[in-house]
Formats: C-alpha cells, sequence, structure tokens
C-alpha cells in the first residue's frame, strides 16, 4: 500500500510534469485558430514581408541603379522560424517553427502564420526563413555570429523554387514587448521584414556578335560571344548579416548592434559588408590556391576550358529586343581594398569565338606571303600580330622581316589561336563591381563585392580587343587585381532587388 505522502509527492510530480508539457505542445504543435492565451504565454501572429531590398546596395544613394521586381519564387516563404532571446540577458528562450505560412491575398509577398504562443517578456526576435536547420545556441552573440556552411555548398543555387534563405534585419524586432492585447479575441502580430541571403546575378550580351577594328577603323576579327562561367562562389554564409568598421585588420568582436547596422555615407570609407571568410583573404594572394575549398569554382583551378560547366547565352536578333539574362544565384564575397584581386572576387568568365576578317597570311610556293581566301585552309594554329593572323610561325617571321628589317622574330610577343570543332575560341573576364568608384586606376572601399540581397546586371555591350587562351589553355594568376584596364566593355548595375506590385504599409 502506498503511502499518503508519496500519493501526494506523485500527483504533484504528475500535475507538474502535464503542465509543463502542455506549455511545451503548445510552442511546437501550433495550429490555426486553437491557441489559448495563458497567464504564462501570449498568442502571437507573424506577418513577414519578404521583398525588402537590402539598403547597403550604396554607400552613396539610396536609389542604385533602379529596381527589379524578381519572381514569384525568390519572395516566396516556404518555412519559417522564429527564435526568442531575452532582451536583458541576451540569453536564448525559445525557438517556434511558423505554420501556416499563407500570401496575403492582396499582397504576394507577406505572410501571415498561424498564432503561436509565446512567452511574455521583452524579448530580441529573430527570424530564419526557407531554411532546414535549427540554431542551437545559449546566446544572443553566439546565435548572430552562425556561420551556415551547409545549405549552399555547391555555391550556387540551382532551384530557386525551394526558396531562398532569408533572415531579418533585427534591429527593427529588437526589444519587442510581448504581453496580451486590451481585447480578449485579439493576438499580438509582430512584423518582420526579411532580406535574402543570397544575391542574385544576371549576365547577359548586347549582341550576337562585336567587330574588332584597328587604328585605321578597319575590322580585323569578329568576335561571338557564346557562353559564361561564374568563378569563386563563396560556399558558407553568416545567417545574420554582419558589417565592420576597419581601422586596424584585426577581426572585430562581435557587438549588436554595432556589427549589424548599415553603412552610412560617413561610413564609405572604411566600412565593409564582412563574410566569414574575409580575413582569409590576403592582399598578397599570391600564394592562394583555394586551399580550405571555400570558393566553388575557383578562378585560379580553371586551365581547361573543356572541363567548364558553361552556361548558354543567347543574344538578342536585333538592336530592338530586350537582352536575354541567364541568372545565377550566390552569397556575399567582400574583401579589403587591397586584397579585390582575381584570386577572391565573384567574377564571369566568357567564352567567345574569333573570326578573322579577310587578314590570314601564308607563305607560297615563292616563299612570299599570300592572303588565304578559303577559309577551309585556314591552319589549325594561327598566329596574330599587328592585327594580322599567319597560317605559321614563318610566315609571321617574314612579315616581321618585312615590316622590320633587322628583326630575327618576334614570335613571343604573337598570340596564338588554336582551332576547334566550333572555331578559334578565346576567353575574357569581368568582376562583379559593388561600388564603382569611377577611377579605373585607384581601387575604392566596397568596389569589386557582392552583398546579400542585392541584384547584379551584368550585361556585355563591346568587345574592344582579341581575348585570352587562344591556343585551348587558361593561366590564371589570382594576385592580379580587379581593377584596371579591360578587353571588355560591361554595363554592370547593382538594383534594388524587391516587389513592389501595391503600395502597402503594414
Amino acid at each position: 500500500m502506498s503511502h499518503p505522502k508519496q500519493i501526494s509527492i506523485l500527483l504533484c510530480l504528475t500535475l507538474f510534469f502535464l503542465c509543463g508539457c502542455s506549455t511545451d505542445d503548445a510552442l511546437v504543435e501550433e495550429s490555426k485558430g486553437t491557441t489559448e492565451t495563458t497567464a504564462e504565454s501570449v498568442n502571437v501572429v507573424f506577418r513577414l514581408q519578404s521583398n525588402q531590398t537590402s539598403i547597403v546596395t550604396r554607400a552613396t544613394t539610396e536609389s542604385g541603379d533602379g529596381e527589379d521586381p524578381g519572381l514569384p519564387a525568390e519572395y516566396k516563404v516556404n518555412n519559417a522560424r522564429v527564435y526568442f532571446f531575452d532582451s536583458n540577458t541576451k540569453l536564448f528562450s525559445k525557438s517556434v517553427p511558423l505554420k501556416d505560412l499563407t500570401p496575403d491575398p492582396a499582397i504576394g509577398w507577406v505572410y501571415e502564420s498561424s498564432p503561436i504562443s509565446a512567452p511574455q517578456g521583452i524579448f530580441d526576435i529573430f527570424v530564419v526563413a526557407n531554411s532546414n536547420r535549427e540554431i542551437n545556441k545559449e546566446t544572443e552573440d553566439e546565435f548572430l555570429a552562425d556561420i551556415d556552411s551547409q545549405t549552399y555548398t555547391d555555391g550556387e543555387l540551382i532551384d530557386v523554387n525551394k526558396g531562398l534563405v532569408m533572415a531579418n534585419r533585427a534591429v527593427a524586432n529588437l526589444n519587442t514587448e510581448i504581453k496580451p492585447e486590451n481585447k480578449a479575441d485579439k493576438v499580438k502580430t509582430i512584423q518582420v521584414v526579411l532580406e535574402r541571403v543570397v544575391a542574385r546575378l544576371d549576365v547577359g550580351v548586347k549582341k550576337s556578335s562585336f567587330e574588332l577594328t584597328d587604328d585605321g577603323g578597319h575590322i580585323y576579327a569578329i568576335i561571338k560571344i557564346s557562353d559564361f562561367y561564374v568563378v569563386n562562389y563563396p560556399r558558407s554564409y553568416y545567417t545574420y548579416r554582419h558589417i565592420a568598421s576597419l581601422n586596424t585588420l584585426k577581426e572585430p568582436v562581435w557587438t549588436m548592434p554595432t556589427n549589424f547596422g548599415d553603412i552610412s555615407y560617413d561610413q564609405q570609407h572604411n566600412t565593409y559588408v564582412i563574410d566569414p571568410y574575409f580575413f582569409n583573404k590576403k592582399a598578397d594572394a599570391s600564394g592562394f590556391s583555394n586551399q580550405d575549398d571555400y570558393y566553388a569554382n575557383f578562378y585560379g583551378k580553371v586551365s581547361d576550358p573543356n572541363g567548364v560547366k558553361w552556361k548558354a547565352l543567347t543574344a538578342p536578333a536585333n538592336p530592338s529586343e530586350d537582352v536575354k539574362y541567364v541568372t545565377s544565384y550566390c552569397l556575399e564575397n567582400c574583401m579589403l581594398a587591397p586584397a579585390q584581386k582575381n584570386g577572391y572576387s565573384t567574377g564571369v568568365l566568357f567564352k567567345a569565338t574569333m573570326e578573322p576578317y579577310n587578314n590570314v597570311y601564308r607563305l607560297n610556293s615563292a616563299g612570299n606571303l599570300e592572303l588565304v581566301t578559303d577559309k577551309t585552309q585556314y591552319a589549325d594554329v594561327l598566329h596574330y600580330y599587328d592585327y594580322r593572323f599567319f597560317n605559321s610561325a614563318a610566315a609571321l617571321e617574314a612579315y616581321v622581316k618585312q615590316t622590320m628589317p633587322g628583326a630575327t622574330t618576334v614570335e613571343y610577343e604573337a598570340q596564338k589561336f588554336a582551332k576547334t570543332d566550333s572555331g578559334y575560341h578565346c576567353y575574357y573576364i569581368s568582376w562583379v563591381k559593388h561600388l564603382d568608384n569611377f577611377n579605373d586606376y585607384l581601387m575604392g572601399t566596397m568596389e569589386f563585392a557582392i552583398v546579400r540581397n542585392n541584384l547584379y546586371s551584368m550585361t556585355v555591350v563591346s568587345v574592344g580587343d582579341l581575348g585570352f587562351g587562344g591556343d585551348g589553355k587558361i593561366v590564371p594568376d589570382v594576385d592580379i587585381p580587379d581593377e584596371g584596364e579591360s578587353k571588355l566593355k560591361v554595363i554592370l548595375n547593382v538594383k534594388k532587388w524587391i516587389q513592389r506590385n501595391i503600395d502597402v504599409k503594414l
């Protein structure tokens, strides 16, 4: 027979566990319209706005280069989780999945959750959308320093319909008081604005072909850009955006909101958006070979063009047609100004076909130079010099001796172009600019970079010279600065990536 005191203790423990389980279950197993407010909790609905553009796009202006409405899949919220941290102690309180996320019928990029049971108090609130990860951290600083190296392990997002990971600009959701509303039939609504952790890169070409001309205006080659390949995709990211005002090269200690705010005009000369690899990008990149595998499509390893997974470009059929862009999604990639070099920056490698324009020469049986009029007679390897192409090294040497008496050979100054099944190929590279300082010989802060939630539109509008790698080999130098003369003229717009089909005040 049980002792009365044991029965009493057992009853208390049973009640304790029943009460404890009912409260915890309410925090996890929410369903629309069934949650009740208790003395310990409050019914809360989250209203998520998923179309907010990043306002760190330009340090000098909020307008950027216009805006782009984006695609419905780019602002869709498939799932979300909310985290509560005590605003006073900065300790973790609760983590709850948001359920029944329903788009507003009038505003497709605003989603509302079913009510959840939230604790009363004053909290710093964080939301992550479209992520399968649950961040388990005890303190707010540890939580904000979280690095996700699981979601984008290939560097690029292929299927946008699965949803782009988004996180809130949590400064707006700090010190949020959660308490019962005055009317019992109402729940508290918390507005949260989300930003994507990826950037969008659109690549296009203005025309199907570009004419190269010599100093006299005579055409010597035709260039057709057919494909592209994005290089230096980062594989990991801070779940929540980091910035740092850097007066030294030491990594700053995370503080809130100092490292979470926006870059102002006054800060633009020494303030950077930083990524998890930021302080590993040294000014001297000569020894960098992507040893830790941080970058996918590492530019320094692109030696064999045949092994590259090129993406095809389609030029407009006529000048009146709009440019046909091909979209890629990539994580932010930033570095100090002296480290803005080819080994670190995200860039676009273009593949082109080069066709000589009635200026290929060979030696005839008498040892004299003659024009090759039949294109099928072009050699497998052409030597290019002085706006002319030669079928052999001997033909090139003969031309040099005629035009520069006394010269022995300039073979080493000539480019070579090897024939493939689709013609003579060459390659061009263009690096993504975030903030142009309009000085081609002076590197600016955040000039070459990619920042989350921005849309970068790169359009090739003209070609100034023959590309490199005509011999079928690409030999990248990771230590070359991104700034400098380019053989391509591209227009690169940094746009607000935002959907605004209706004016709404949340």
